[in-house]
């Protein structure tokens, strides 16, 4: 039985190339898994991240011309039907990103010439408020057939996701709507990366720069008390013109613009004493790469109280919640436990304990069963 993961979105800045990587290395070398992603050389990191990808497998790529767009799913499809014809056939395809409605639009008509044993789709979002208020029938009806497909598996990434779904269609079986979990972390032994105390609280805004991660409003927070300590935040912005929504960040001496690799975000990451995770605009039912990230650089984070990230810091107590009021949180910064205190120590206790709980040690058999089993 062959396998081919799909991922249309694999140019994007920020992290699915990564996440795909780390799912081909879980998975392992196996000959039954092969990889189609989508290909533009002007992504300065494109070339070192399908390299990496061809570690484990076989990688044919596409050509797009954008990094997140309906075409890249088109495309993708095209390029199926192209590995076709010259003889190649898959049994199972597992698009690890799409544009669903446009794969449940086009589907039926593929599925013709592809013939495949199942199409299994790993969404990352939540029905929009469209679908859910059902002012477009067009769109409910074209999803909806396409769940009730027998060869379809719709994975979301948290059981909040796959409950929001269930509800939006409750005529499809239920069976066939369910949370798949990421596979993050590498191993269940976590690179040591040591402390150095300081008098000075270093807290972080890692990873992709976006309006919405609290950035407009923590900035001025930092620059005007001093006190609270040191805000580092470091990455790429997602898009160009999110440079000038987020004007606070310029000659703010914290801020890092740079593309970083897994190890740098790591070591970046460890660097600080808490990573921030405050995000204003942000569907609350899915996962972040962030809290993954923290748990593998041993690092606490600070978190709002509702939806995944924060029933993940409830359950395992791997963070400090923070109140939705900005002014209350700033001052809530400034009193979080300290490194070296029990009440500190508790919190990495807690995210090494869900780290294991996540760990690919933990969850590599589940999601090897769902994708070949």
């Amino acid at each position: 039985m062959k396998l081919l993961i799909i991922q249309p979105w694999f140019c994007a800045i920020g992290h699915p190339a990564q996440s795909l990587i780390n799912l081909a290395s879980a998975i392992g070398r196996d000959e039954r898994v092969e990889y189609l992603v989508s290909s533009n050389g002007e992504v300065g990191h494109f070339n070192d991240s399908v390299e990496r990808l061809r570690t484990w497998g076989e990688v044919e790529s596409y050509e797009v011309t954008t990094a997140v767009d309906d075409s890249n799913t088109v495309r993708a499809l095209l390029a199926l039907s192209r590995m076709r014809l010259k003889g190649r056939q898959y049994q199972r395809i597992f698009f690890f990103d799409e544009s669903l409605f446009v794969l449940a639009l086009l589907w039926p008509l593929f599925s013709l010439w592809l013939s495949v044993e199942r199409i299994s789709v790993l969404h990352l979002f939540g029905p929009n408020p469209v679908i859910m208020e059902r002012r477009n029938p067009w769109q409910r009806f074209v999803i909806g057939r396409f769940l009730k497909r027998p060869e379809v598996r719709f994975y979301l990434r948290t059981e909040e996701l796959a409950a929001a779904w269930r509800a939006a269609f409750k005529k499809v079986d239920s069976g066939k709507i369910t949370n798949l979990p990421s596979l993050e972390i590498p191993d269940d032994v976590p690179q040591q990366y040591p402390k150095k105390f300081s008098d000075t609280l270093a807290f972080g805004i890692i990873g992709q720069i976006r309006m919405g991660k609290g950035i407009e409003w923590l900035v001025p927070a930092f620059q005007k008390d001093a006190s609270i300590g040191k805000l580092t935040v470091a990455g790429e912005f997602n898009m160009p013109q999110t440079r000038g929504q987020l004007s606070v960040l310029n000659g703010f001496d914290g801020f890092i613009n740079c593309f970083m690799s897994e190890q740098d975000m790591l070591e970046r990451a460890a660097g600080q004493d808490y990573l921030l995770m405050l995000y204003d605009v942000w569907d609350k039912r899915m996962e972040s790469a962030v809290l993954y990230l923290a748990a593998r650089a041993n690092r606490p984070v600070v978190v709002y109280g509702d939806g995944w990230c924060g029933r993940m810091v409830t359950e395992f107590g791997c963070g400090v919640v923070a109140p939705v009021d900005h002014e209350e949180t700033v001052a809530l910064l400034g009193r979080v436990p300290r490194p070296g205190s029990a009440e500190y120590d508790k919190l990495l206790k807690g995210m090494d304990a869900f780290r294991q709980a996540h760990s690919v040690k933990s969850l590599r058999g589940r999601v090897i069963q769902e994708l070949l089993g």
